[in-house]
């Protein structure tokens, strides 16, 4: 099956917020089982959505990753977003670019790779919720799944190879106060003020953040978000309670985690508050040797990923490569058929050098 047969096979299953989240497993089990994977299912007891994790021959020194969930349908699509719709050489479909058409590729790649005649095995993987709380992969990775040494997240790159990405710290914030009347207010009590007292040391901080250069990052500095302030219910009564919702993204997180925490802890000194980390994802930067494999086969510079994929996820070797253009979220999603053959050409490219050699 080519690439674009397996999307309309992929983009007809309806996985937004993974409502179909068995259906689009079968799909892609049956898929590799059908080519002598092994393949396994593992179902995560609270959501009782399943992650797959299939093996073909012994020693993977590749492995392929993508998640098959999707966002809701965008306001002002003119097509069908179930059905894969071809215009002017761009595939029209819920998911086409992120990431049913990366998925579809390596599904392809592999399908059309004579397997019998690898020295060395490969492995694939299906994740659910990566759009939003990246549940799929944390399953694969509190089991202590084995990753292979390298691996590749088809995620839409429009075929530039990511080869990192910042790391993301978050916090939520809780300052409380006391409610009185606004005419009678005890000091150190307003919870609005004890907030605004602490993003004011924290403002003072992001401009040092800004003296730490990176220039692997196109923003090259660690930054500092103020997501959301809530605080108070009435011009003319004492707020009690006031939430901040924060976070920074960071270039190094070895060397710059440290001082955020310490200076977080130092700012909410005396203020009445406290905080709870709700994300945690280290950065990483990939300089090894197969970068300039994807490079020569892509024809273009790697560079850094703009936001979080699941690669921030585990360790070792990954690179972000996936087709194009990049169009996620968007109404009328849709991937380049061109872009799509070829992110299929530079996976087989891939599984021959590493997995015949």
């Amino acid at each position: 099956m080519t690439a674009k047969e397996i999307l309309k096979d992929l983009v007809a299953i309806n996985t937004i917020a993974d409502k179909d989240n068995d259906l689009i497993m079968n799909y892609i089990g049956d898929f590799l089982a059908g080519l002598g994977f092994d393949v396994k299912r593992q179902k995560n007891d609270t959501t009782e959505k399943e992650v797959l994790i299939a093996q073909y021959g012994e020693d993977p020194a590749i492995g392929f990753l993508g998640h098959t969930d999707t966002v809701d349908i965008t306001e002002g699509w003119t097509t069908d977003p179930f059905v894969l719709t071809e215009m002017d050489g761009e595939l029209y479909g819920l998911g086409a670019c992120d990431m049913k058409g990366g998925i579809a590729a390596f599904l392809a790649a592999i399908a059309n790779t004579d397997l019998p005649r690898l020295k060395r095995g490969l492995k694939v993987y299906c994740t659910y919720d990566e759009e939003i709380l990246f549940g799929g992969i944390k399953d694969l990775v509190e089991a202590g799944v084995d990753f292979p040494a390298h691996v590749l997240v088809a995620e839409p790159t429009d075929l530039v190879p990511m080869i990192g990405s910042k790391g993301l710290l978050e916090y939520i914030f809780t300052f409380t106060g006391v409610t009185t009347h606004s005419s009678t207010p005890i000091d150190g009590k307003n919870s609005n003020k004890n907030a605004v007292r602490f993003l004011n040391r924290m403002l003072d901080f992001e401009e040092e953040l800004r003296k730490t250069p990176s220039p692997f990052f196109d923003v090259p500095y660690p930054t500092m978000n103020i997501g959301i302030i809530n605080g108070g219910t009435s011009i003319n009564k004492v707020p009690d309670k006031t939430t901040v919702y924060l976070d920074f993204r960071i270039c190094d997180s070895e060397a710059e985690y440290p001082i955020i925490r310490e200076t977080v802890d130092k700012a909410m000194e005396g203020l009445d508050g406290s905080y709870v980390i709700i994300n945690d994802i280290p950065s990483f930067q990939n300089r090894g040797e197969l970068v300039g494999e994807y490079e020569a086969l892509s024809g273009k510079e790697g560079k850094p990923f703009f936001g979080i994929t699941e690669a921030s996820f585990f360790e070792g070797d990954r690179v972000i490569l996936g087709p194009g253009p990049m169009t996620a979220h968007e109404a009328n999603e849709h991937v380049n058929a061109d872009s799509l053959e070829k992110a299929s050409e530079i996976y087989i490219n891939m599984i021959k050098k590493l997995c015949t050699e």
